[in-house]
């Protein structure tokens, strides 16, 4: 019994371990995509969320609200623009099958950067 609870407290400890590792937000690891903004809003800790048209998943700039956007300004200079972004490609076994909020590496809109975590 010892080394049933033993195995299953290591198994749970792995798991742990590899869902709170650091996303890699290189540009090697981002994938690029295209769309138009639908809405800018608020989420998580003081993250800027992004939705596009015609599309289920959310992206966001990580403490985005911490880091010099504002939401009302991002609100007026965002919405209906194009944008291209790259998010981070990741996965974790706290959510195996992926997720529908992904993280912003890198945003230009019309064509000009106004975010990026590439070096």
């Amino acid at each position: 019994m010892k080394k049933i609870l033993l195995f299953i407290v290591l198994v749970l400890l792995t798991i742990l371990i590899i869902g709170l590792k650091p996303i890699d937000t290189s540009k090697e690891n981002s994938i690029e995509i295209t769309g138009i903004i639908k809405s800018v809003s608020e989420g998580g800790a003081k993250d800027l969320v992004f939705e596009l048209e015609n599309e289920e998943t959310t992206y966001y700039i990580n403490r985005g609200l911490e880091n010099g956007f504002e939401l009302d300004k991002s609100k007026r200079d965002f919405v209906g623009k194009k944008v291209t972004l790259n998010y981070a490609k990741s996965w974790t076994p706290l959510a195996p099958f992926g997720t529908t909020c992904k993280h912003i590496t890198q945003i230009s809109i019309d064509n000009k950067e106004v975010y990026s975590e590439f070096e």
